[in-house]
């Protein structure tokens, strides 16, 4: 019995023996697997800079393919836009379709979107291309406007929106860099394409608005150097002139303009816009110049702006500027307007000349009357003497009158000595 017991428990301490034994072993292998490890560079805890890499380089190509995914969406949605309206009329494509477009194409890149212009323009004149592809030429246009110019300049004259892609394209360059944009105006040579009119009128205007915003000074420098290129026209100096309203830079511009030698373009539309803004310093400058800058039409276009804020004192100046031998012909002229803001006060300016020969004048302040004012034309005839200028006069007053209230004319036109010449009159315009 003892011996049994005493076999069981030797059977007992060899098993427990060879079980230390064994895990004893087994943690022994584990810590030297991990010195092996350690040894060929390979770390079996991380550290933090390098859980950073892999990281990163999961989140980069994460974002690769993400962006991909939605290049290929915009892509596809473009597409699909393309195919279903293919047959569509260009008045049945909405803002609110195209709209979106706007934002989808912002995600391409400049690749991309380049190549996707490049397919739009071979599928002109479809409409819908035609509005996908000043959506997409404006996008690449932030991107790279010089590529987004010439992809514009490269569709076929035939296509009426040409035009209007490089002129969005560059108010988008302008807008964002207008040194670099002029500096590209300044040295291409429009002179023997079909681009001319389009770059001197509109391009020069675009580009040295957004200067003249942004840099007065240098702006004005420019103005002169594209002057001697011949690169600006007298519309593209009056359209700048509009954003003008100081005196001090109207004089700054019109200096720059006297001076050159193409002074002619630009001057008298100037000088105009500031008879618009500032009359009184824009006449006392005028009164300053030589008789040779001096024109008839920087007359008339002074006269035409100023005397919408004051009549009187415009026709005044204006009638001063002529020789008695044109001094008829100027207050007629003079009447002509004056009358289009205030026919009552325009006769009372004319008769207060003195003038022994007033009838083309009154006659001009009626016939310009009659359409806003025909009762104040008729209370006046009798100040026409000639007949058929008073018939004329009254002839234009009835109709106006005729138009809102017939009866009313007909009882005019039965108590007139010229019943007969009225009536005649009144049933022709009414068969045309």
């Amino acid at each position: 019995m003892s011996s049994k017991i005493w076999g069981i428990c030797l059977v007992s301490c060899a098993v427990s023996f060879s079980a230390g034994f064994y895990l004893k072993g087994s943690q022994v292998a584990i810590n030297d697997s991990s010195k092996l490890n350690n040894l060929n560079g390979t770390v079996s805890q991380q550290s933090p800079s390098e859980q950073g890499v892999k990281s990163y380089e999961k989140t980069k190509l994460h974002t690769t393919n993400q962006n991909l995914f939605t290049k290929k969406v915009v892509l596809d949605k473009v597409d699909d836009f393309l195919i279903r309206n293919k047959n569509i009329h260009d008045l049945n494509i909405t803002n609110k379709m195209v709209a979106p477009f706007y934002q989808l194409l912002s995600e391409l890149d400049e690749y991309q979107l380049q190549q996707k212009a490049e397919d739009l323009v071979d599928q002109l004149p479809n409409y819908a291309a035609s509005r996908l592809l000043i959506i997409t030429l404006e996008t690449l246009a932030e991107l790279q406007p010089q590529k987004a110019l010439e992809i514009s300049m490269s569709i076929s004259d035939e296509h009426y929106d040409k035009f209007a892609n490089i002129q969005s394209v560059f108010s988008i360059w302008s807008a964002s860099a207008p040194e670099e944009a002029l500096e590209w105006y300044a040295s291409e040579d429009f002179s023997q394409t079909q681009y001319e009119h389009l770059a001197k009128d509109i391009l020069s205007t675009t580009v040295l608005n957004h200067l003249y915003n942004e840099n007065k000074p240098l702006a004005l420098t420019k103005v002169s150097e594209l002057l001697q290129q011949n690169k600006l026209t007298a519309f593209s100096m009056e359209r700048l002139s509009e954003s003008i309203n100081q005196s001090n830079e109207f004089r700054s511009l019109l200096d720059v303009l006297s001076v050159s030698q193409y002074h002619d373009r630009g001057m008298v539309e100037v000088t105009a816009q500031w008879f618009e803004k500032a009359p009184q310093d824009a006449a006392a400058w005028v009164n300053m110049l030589d008789e040779e800058q001096k024109s008839p039409r920087l007359f008339n276009l002074a006269l035409k702006n100023w005397i919408k804020s004051e009549p009187k004192y415009a026709s005044d100046w204006y009638i001063k500027q002529f020789d008695e031998q044109q001094q008829s012909e100027a207050i007629s002229k003079a009447a002509t307007y004056f009358a289009r803001e205030d026919p009552k006060s325009a006769l009372e300016w004319v008769e207060s000349l003195n003038m022994t020969n007033s009838q083309n004048a009154i006659y001009n302040i009626l016939k310009n009357a009659s359409y806003h004012y025909p009762d104040f034309v008729i209370a006046n005839l009798d100040r026409v003497h000639d007949t058929k200028s008073k018939l004329s006069a009254f002839q234009d007053a009835i109709y106006s009158i005729y138009l809102s209230n017939p009866d009313k004319a007909q009882k005019l036109i039965d108590a007139s000595e010229h019943k007969e010449a009225l009536e005649v009159y009144i049933h022709k315009l009414n068969q045309s």
